[in-house]
């Protein structure tokens, strides 16, 4: 999905000329661990050839607990929204796209104010009071939820005195309800990814995941299938694992923090989040932008079409947020303990990775998208069959794009990465008014390739200039220049 984009955790190790990112990591993360006597009586070659294998075997564990993390939580969402498809008529259902990116405008906030520069200090400046500082977010966290409720109450009320009875009003309610909880949920993971422990995060992911599955089959059964059932769905399942986390997390509200240090993690974060907030909702915008163009120059009902068509897209979006949960710490200690040489190999392997995985999954998509669409829609939105393959290769130039973003972000430059979406958004506004007014859904996903070619030519000469940089990264507490 977007927006998210984006999601980290630190790794205790750094990067050597000979594996050039990750195979190093591995190795002295297992070498930390292992036994005086061992590392004397086994030849540097062999002790090295354990630790690594030892290494790889333990990220490995923790690179499939974070995918199954984000799996969990992904596929409860996206069986949401593929039963309202299918149940819903077009307009009730555009409603719920519509809804749910107001509801990704704010995740995308959140994650670039909160989220994001938790993953960064968390593992840095704040590792040794990784408790108090995650109390400090918990407050934050309460003045940003009050905030969201009554701002979108206040819309609620609005839209309904403007236009009684629209199926969006009460959409509204269910965003203004379901957000607080579901971001109280995500800072809850986070918190256990910075502590190297996506199992824990795992675990809660399938007590939400149970939660919004079975109060969905209960929904869907007694027939009060809506938009707002499904927005309570998922805040009744953040609601009853948040507190569990934090729980495990040994976060109560009677920690005790000084306004200095209160005034302290609000400055931090500032400075680091506003150019990922920024970048965060350029990456938003340039995806967003179709849904309220298709619905006021063709009608809720096309807008239903595009969500139905991007449906197919959130998956691989979700792997690889997943991945960017492991990515970006890694990337970030890569870059400042690694030589050049090695950065380049970095972002040239996770490029690789993220492109080529996301070619794997549309080619299933593609070759099988006629069944698919008639299986998972009931026969509705055939339209879109023959749109798939244009949005497989959108989604894999967004995803490509996204794997520089994370080099970006990984040498302190978030600027950077809103400069590449920002020029995306550009393309997107640009072309997309008019081609959405003229072709319609088809139009839209035209310009979503562009605009997805766009982000990925800006962000790979943007990360590849900034690389040799080298004193970004061997002073990383240092201002961000150009700020």
């Amino acid at each position: 999905m977007r927006g998210s984009s984006k999601h980290t955790l630190d790794f205790h190790s750094i990067v050597n000329n000979r594996f050039a990112s990750m195979a190093d990591t591995v190795i002295n993360t297992s070498l930390e661990g292992a036994p005086v006597g061992s590392a004397v009586a086994c030849p540097p070659l062999v002790r090295e050839q354990k630790a690594t294998w030892s290494g790889v075997r333990l990220w490995s564990a923790r690179g499939l607990l974070a995918l199954l993390d984000q799996g969990l939580i992904s596929g409860a969402n996206f069986l949401v929204g593929i039963l309202l498809a299918r149940h819903l008529a077009a307009k009730q259902y555009g409603a719920y796209a519509l809804a749910f990116e107001i509801f990704l405008f704010l995740s995308v906030a959140y994650g670039a104010l909160v989220l994001e520069p938790l993953s960064v200090f968390g593992a840095s400046v704040y590792r040794n009071s990784n408790r108090e500082y995650l109390g400090i977010l918990l407050r934050i966290h309460a003045v940003i939820a009050a905030v969201i409720f009554l701002g979108l109450g206040v819309c609620a009320l609005v839209l309904q005195w403007i236009k009684p009875g629209s199926n969006m009003v009460s959409a509204l309610v269910g965003v203004g309800v379901a957000s607080p909880c579901i971001l109280l949920f995500w800072l809850a993971r986070r918190g256990f990814y910075v502590r190297l422990s996506p199992r824990e995060a795992a675990l809660g992911a399938f007590f939400y995941s149970v939660v919004v599955l079975g109060g969905l089959i209960i929904v869907d059964r007694l027939g009060f299938l809506s938009p707002l059932a499904a927005f309570l769905l998922m805040a009744a399942g953040a609601v009853v694992t948040a507190p569990m986390m934090l729980a495990r997390l040994g976060l109560t509200l009677r920690l005790k923090s000084s306004a200095s240090q209160i005034a302290e993690v609000i400055r931090r974060h500032w400075g680091y989040g506003r150019w990922a907030l920024g970048s965060a909702v350029a990456i938003w915008f340039s995806g967003a932008i179709y849904y309220p163009l298709l619905g006021a120059f063709h009608g809720l009902g096309e807008a239903g079409s595009f969500k139905a068509l991007m449906n197919f897209s959130s998956p691989i979006g979700q792997a690889f947020a997943a991945m960017s949960l492991l990515s970006l710490p890694f990337a970030a200690r890569a870059h400042h303990h690694g030589s050049l040489n090695g950065r380049n190999h970095l972002a040239a392997r996770l490029a690789i990775i993220y492109g080529g995985g996301t070619i794997l999954y549309w080619v299933i998509i593609v070759i099988f998208r006629g069944p698919i669409i008639h299986h998972l829609y009931a026969g509705h939105y055939a339209e879109i069959t023959s749109l798939v393959p244009w949005l497989a290769l959108g989604s894999v130039l967004r995803i490509s794009a996204t794997s520089q973003a994370v080099i970006l972000r990984a040498m302190h430059s978030p600027y950077l990465v809103f400069v590449a979406y920002a020029a995306a958004s550009a393309v997107a506004v640009l072309l997309g008014v008019p081609c959405t007014w003229a072709f319609g859904l088809s139009g839209s996903v035209f310009t979503l390739v562009l605009s997805s070619a766009v982000a990925l030519v800006v962000a790979s000469v943007l990360a590849h200039r900034h690389s040799s940089n080298s004193q970004q990264f061997t002073n990383p507490s240092a201002p961000v220049s150009n700020s």
